[in-house]
């Protein structure tokens, strides 16, 4: 294959020293090896380079006092060591706790993201990688990958958590939206909460998410149906819960919808939150997807012919990772050559 029709590779090569050892912590390095090593079996791919980029399209994004906080605290944590939140300012939200241990429950709203040292550097090098992608849809490349961890569709403007530190998707997007209209599509088992936040009152980001039900899903308090944005921003934001067990044949029918959707949009730049975790057997969903059912997800997304910034987010069965990430961009490559046709 020509290496111009190859889809673009970036992988974040400081990933591995945010490796938080404790036990049932399953955000862990071997997630990258495992999509890598079968990934390298494609074919499909062309690595390309990661440029640097100022914190300037980070603050456009993410509020400064939590950007400020995460790089200091980070540089005060001995190495090995993490810190988790434990104390939320519920009725005193004005005020932020002046130790920094304390003060991390102030910008996050779980007890199991930890701080410490290496967090801030992998998730900061995320961020070149996800703006080095963008770049490549800019001038011209259709397919671009992010490979990356720690995650950060979870991330809101001014609050952490979900593994997640700062939003790839939303600061990508909002590069984007300089130079035409973007959609971001989450297909994270678990609600993008992230950009659904950051981008709530605006009309020229539209987000759409496909995810379990925040009844008995994480987040847990957002991502319910009636959620459609507000101000500029109304009817600019779809949420699509859905049960516990569901067949491939009832999530294929809401994918179509979003993708009918972003596609009455005029969208000129699609962003994908990867997540493989609707896969049998993850650790943190309820589905059962399989190899087969991710490659009629990519072939779907494909169809749009759209130029895709595919971001990874989450999923934690290594077993299956990379056979399934494989398969959604055989699909997603696939569709656009003709080779693989969905009705």
């Amino acid at each position: 294959m020509p290496e111009k029709k190859k889809i673009w590779l970036a992988v974040n090569d400081r990933h591995s020293i945010h490796h938080v050892r404790e036990r049932g912590y399953v955000e862990s390095p071997v997630r990258v090896k495992s999509i890598l090593k079968e990934l390298d079996k494609s074919g499909l791919f062309r690595t390309g380079k990661v440029r640097e980029y100022t914190d300037r399209h980070i603050l456009e994004v993410h509020d400064s006092n939590y950007f400020n906080y995460f790089k200091k605290v980070s540089q005060t944590i001995p190495k090995g060591q993490s810190v988790y939140p434990y104390v939320f300012p519920i009725r005193y939200a004005t005020r932020a706790p002046k130790d920094l241990s304390v003060r991390a429950g102030y910008y996050c709203f779980d007890t199991f993201t930890p701080l410490n040292q290496d967090a801030f550097l992998a998730a900061r090098r995320g961020v070149n990688c996800a703006l080095s992608a963008a770049d490549e849809l800019l001038a011209g490349t259709r397919y671009a990958y992010v490979l990356t961890r720690p995650p950060g569709h979870h991330t809101e403007r001014s609050v952490f958590g979900g593994f997640c530190y700062f939003n790839n998707c939303a600061i990508a997007a909002h590069y984007l939206s300089k130079h035409g209209r973007v959609a971001i599509l989450d297909i994270d088992y678990h609600h993008g909460n992230g950009q659904q936040q950051i981008f709530y009152g605006r009309k020229d980001i539209l987000t759409l998410s496909i995810h379990g039900h925040p009844s008995f899903a994480y987040p847990y308090f957002s991502g319910f149906e009636e959620e459609k944005g507000e101000g500029d921003g109304l009817g600019y934001n779809y949420n699509f819960p859905l049960p516990e067990k569901v067949t491939h044949e009832q999530y294929a029918r809401i994918l179509t919808r979003a993708l009918n959707i972003i596609k009455k949009q005029s969208t000129d730049y699609l962003i994908v939150a990867l997540g493989l975790d609707p896969a049998k057997g993850d650790p943190t969903g309820t589905w059962s997807f399989t190899y087969s059912d991710f490659a009629a997800n990519g072939a779907m997304t494909g169809s749009l012919k759209l130029p895709t910034l595919v971001i990874q987010e989450g999923g934690y069965r290594n077993q299956s990772l990379g056979v399934n990430a494989r398969a959604f961009f055989t699909g997603l490559h696939g569709a656009h050559n003709g080779k693989q046709i969905l009705k």
